[in-house]
Order: structure tokens, then sequence, then C-alpha cells
């Protein structure tokens, strides 16, 4: 399959999702990564991985609506230049662009979005204010109609599960997949024993207030005062605009004794230079990298009781969990450990134990490409553009012919209330898009007619004259155009069938679920009432691996001459239908 990765830094592709992409490669897949920032040694390291590069524009921080559609109108055009199976998108913008990017493209990529924070809009951070509830809903409807139709959302903490529910990005019955964070490669980051001689307490992040910082700077000052010896290191790059820190008042720092170390690609050396690793963050985490680098080089955590963190902390065991933006708790907890060197170890020995146990890389990939089902598949050309992939064209040709077709609708409706009563429409609830349930709407076929004691009887029984006329000229299921307009069906797809049913069918009715059910389709014009359900399942299986619009076109002229010259098994493509599957006739 063709994979397309869409992230909001270059950098980010080889350090946090690196042995991702390389486990993408050695299942076979081909790999496409795209960012804003062309890289040169990140894209270098892609290059050996077998990962091919692509650069989108992106203001990665930015608030610009201009600059946000051109990054939009980008990712269609990657999206349909790439034709990708699948695409995986991470952070704020690329979720939201690149899920909204996918449905307007077409062609049928199943999106997946890894949520790995949702940042400070929905941080409770600062005074509530107009502005920033503004910002939050207009965040969230984005958030909403980007990942509508995704066939996976991937959080780090049950606390953005549960924001992100509360805030109707998703449905309370929407599933959502906790995943251990980006994984830590333990292999890489080596246990090292934790230094003899003064505690040095380090904090990795970029400089930005949210993360802490200023309480670790005056938290420092207090502990100092008990420990003269002690040392206080800050390691990360600049942040530019009001969250960051000026240049002067970096240099304050120094004044107060805190080592500032500049920017790295490689902490490593640092971790093992370190005895308590300090992350004292209000900022809304998915679950930080840096914190599970220094549990895999076996140091104590202290950060703070806030999503994300809160997750990689065994109070007692492996560190201390603070109050955020509370600079004496962090004084007392760092206190506590520059008290105890064999506390430190002890918990250091903890941390390394589980970020084996819980945060190691390889559990993580092999879940997440469980899930995509990306493991033990064998690459499969990408089938071409059908007509259920211009979902916003269909919806508008679905609402024109409602309107157009009202009068119809209307003469209809009363046939049907005087032939066969009230209610005039039938509604249930069938299985949709990756079994997703929605209610379909039809004009009721069927009438009251039941036994002495009130039981209906059989369906057969049912039916009259003026039901079969409904059933064969499709007139029936006019209403439907309601479900088109709505995004639940598509003119072409398999027949909408309950859920039990779907359910019933196993793994080929999830393979069913891989496209909108349709108003009419490729079992429906090859016998439709005539054939056994395994008929009509290896037909649709059959059409889902083969679907174009061509062949949607020609559904539809079978569809018309049906009307006309009724319904007819045809041998010939149940035949071809079965030759791709497992199955037999029975």
């Amino acid at each position: 399959m063709k994979v397309l990765v869409l992230a909001s830094l270059a950098y980010s592709l080889v350090n946090f999702r690196g042995a991702l992409l390389r486990e993408m490669i050695a299942e076979g897949h081909d790999v496409v990564a795209c960012a804003p920032d062309e890289d040169p040694a990140t894209i270098a390291k892609l290059s050996a991985m077998g990962v091919r590069f692509r650069q989108v524009p992106m203001d990665r921080t930015g608030t610009n609506p201009w600059r946000d559609l051109r990054t939009l109108r980008a990712m269609v055009r990657t999206i349909r230049a790439e034709a990708p199976d699948i695409i995986l998108a991470y952070t704020q913008k690329p979720i939201v662009y690149g899920g909204i990017a996918a449905r307007l493209a077409g062609g049928g990529a199943r999106f997946f979005a890894m949520v790995s924070g949702l940042g400070h809009v929905y941080s409770e951070d600062g005074p509530a204010s107009w502005t920033r509830a503004t910002l939050r809903r207009l965040t969230s409807l984005l958030y909403r109609v980007a990942v509508a139709r995704a066939a996976g959302i991937f959080v780090f903490n049950a606390d953005d599960a549960d924001e992100m529910r509360r805030h109707g990005i998703v449905g309370r019955g929407r599933r959502i997949v906790q995943v251990p964070g980006s994984g830590i490669d333990t292999t890489d980051f080596r246990h090292v024993p934790v230094p003899e001689g003064a505690p040095v307490f380090l904090l990795i992040a970029r400089l930005m207030r949210n993360k802490g910082i200023g309480e670790f700077v005056e938290a420092a000052a207090s502990v100092r005062d008990l420990y003269p010896d002690a040392r206080f290191q800050i390691l990360g790059p600049h942040e530019s605009g009001p969250a960051g820190f000026a240049a002067e008042e970096v240099e304050t720092w120094r004044a107060r004794g805190i080592e500032y170390l500049g920017a790295t690609r490689d902490v490593r050396p640092w971790l093992a230079q370190a005895s308590v690793f300090v992350l004292p963050t209000w900022y809304r985490e998915g679950l930080p990298r840096t914190i599970l680098e220094a549990m895999a080089t076996g140091r104590p955590i202290i950060t703070t009781d806030m999503p994300g963190c809160r997750e990689t902390v065994v109070p007692g065991e492996n560190g201390l969990l603070i109050p955020p933006r509370d600079a004496p708790a962090l004084a007392q907890a760092m206190a506590q450990l520059a008290a105890d060197p064999a506390l430190v170890r002890s918990m250091g020995a903890h941390s390394r134990q589980l970020a084996q146990q819980r945060f190691r890389v390889d559990k993580v990939n092999a879940q997440l490409l469980g899930e995509m089902s990306l493991t033990g598949a064998p690459p499969v050309p990408h089938p071409r553009r059908a007509l259920s992939d211009y979902r916003l064209a269909e919806r508008g040709l679905a609402m024109l012919t409602l309107v157009a077709a009202a009068p119809l609708l209307l003469l209809v409706a009363g046939a049907v209330a005087l032939m066969l009563g009230r209610p005039v429409l039938f509604r249930q609830r069938r299985a949709g898009q990756g079994g997703r349930t929605f209610q379909l709407v039809k004009f009721r076929s069927m009438s009251h007619a039941s036994t002495g004691d009130g039981r209906l009887l059989p369906d057969a029984a049912r039916l009259t004259g003026f039901s079969r006329l409904l059933r064969r000229s499709r007139l029936d299921e006019l209403p439907e155009l309601w479900n088109i307009a709505r995004g639940e069906m598509s003119f072409v797809g398999p027949r909408p069938l309950l859920p039990e049913t779907v359910d019933a069918m196993g793994e080929r009715g999830k393979r069913r679920g891989a496209v909108r059910p349709g108003l009419t389709g490729w079992a429906q014009v090859n016998g439709n009432a005539l054939l056994s359900d395994a008929d009509k399942l290896a037909l649709d299986l059959w059409y889902i691996d083969n679907r174009s619009l061509a062949r949607d076109a020609k559904i539809v002229l079978r569809t018309l001459a049906m009307l006309t010259h009724g319904e007819r098994i045809s041998d010939l493509n149940i035949g071809r239908a079965y030759a791709r599957t497992a199955d037999r006739r029975g």
C-alpha cells in the first residue's frame, strides 16, 4: 500500500516517527512523508530508510487564514498526485487540513489522525475570554470536520479522548484508540547509571513559558539555598513570539545560576550527565517524548499532574507529580531528591523498567500498524476513483435532485398514504461506511395487514399490487436521496444492510463497509432479489476491489434498463466475483 504521512516539522519525521516509518517500509509499503520545511539532514535520513519526501507549505504556529488555505490547497494537490491508500497525520494543522483535504481530494484513501496533544487552545492556562472561547469553538469545528470520516483516531492519553468528546469533536460512541505516545527505542536510549556527586536537574523543552520554565528558574533559586552544589540546566531551542523568552531574559538565568545549554538534536549525552529530569509544564501535552527519553536513560521524573504527563509517573516509584504553575511545590520535590541520592537511583531504575514494559517503541508501532491494517498484508494496487469518492459533488447533486423531484415525491407520498395508510415513510437503522450506523429513509411499501390477535402477517402477505409497483419502479427508494445529501450513502455502492447482518459477515462485512452504501450497486444490477446472500456479498466485494467512475456509470445505466426489463441474474459476473474470493457458492 502507499502511505502518506503528514507532519508539521520535518525533523519530527525522523526523531518521533522514524521507527514507525521503518516498520512501514519493512512491511513492504510505499511511504511518502510531507512537511513544510526542507531539512537536508532529515531528508537524507528519510531517503536512506526508503521514504520519499515532499514539501507542503504550512505556517506551523500562525493563524493567517489565507496561509492555511494555501496549505489546504497544497494538501489536496498532494493527495491527488500521490493517490495514497492511507493517510496518517499528526499534530494539529496536519490533522485538520489533512483530514479536510482527504475529503476534498477524493480517491478513497483511509485517513488516520494521531492526536499527539490537543495543544494550548484546550489548556486552562489563562483567564477565560471571548477570544479564547471563540478560538476553541472554531478549532473544535475544524477538528470535527477533519475527523468526521477518519478510519481511526489515536490519542496519547485518556484526557484528550474525553476532551474531544466534551467539545463535540467526536461523538460519545465513536471509538478512539489510546496508544502510549510515540514510544521509545530502549536500545537507542540505553540505561546509564546516575552519576555520582552533586545533583543535576535537567529540563528539556522548547523555550516556552507554558513549559514551566519560569517556575523551574524560580524553584532552582530556592533549592540552591539548601543545596549550593546542585546544578540546574535547561536544554532546548528558542521559541519566537510572546509565548517564548527574549534573549535578554535567557541571559538573566545565567546570573541566577541556571545553565542554558542551547539546542541539540541528540539529548542523550545531557541525559547521561543529569541526575533528575524535570518538566513542570502547564501546556496541554500529548505524552512528552522527552520524558520517555529520560525514563529510558534511567532518570527519576518530576512533572506536573497534567494530561499526558501523569501517564508517565507512578508517584513515589519512578518520580513525583506536582501541581502545575506551582514553583514552591516544584522546589520541594527537587529538594526531596537532592537530599536522597539512594532514592534518585531507585526511582531511576523504576523509570527504566517502566519504559521497557509500557512505552517500548516496537510495542507502540505494532499497535498502530495493526489498527491501520498495515501488518502482514501484501501491497495491493490502489483502486481508481469512483463516484462515492466525490462526496461533496454527490451531496450537491442529491440536493438538486430532491428539489427537482419534489412534485414526484409528493405524488408518491400521497399515493402511499391513500393505498397503504400512514406513516408514509419507513425508517430503520442501517450500517454505513466503517460500521457507522445511520437512519435509512424510504417510502413504506408494506401494509399493516395483521392476524385477528393483532400480529403482523409475514412480509410477503403484506405486499399489495401497489407495493410491488413501488418496488419494481424503485420509487420507494427516492427518499434515500436525503441519505445521500447527508453524506451517509452514495448513488452507487453495496446495499445498506442491518448492522447485525453486517456483523454476522465478520471480516468480509468490514471489507464491505469500506465504502458508503449505495442507492444502486453491482449486486443490484446483477440479480438483486434473485441472488443468494453469498452471491450478493461476493459481488459487493468484487465491486469494492474494482470500482471506478466508468463502472459506476455502467451501473447507473443498467439500473435504468432494469426498471423496464426487470431483474436478471448475470452468471458471468457472479462467476468473476467468486474467482476473486475464497468462498464457493452453496
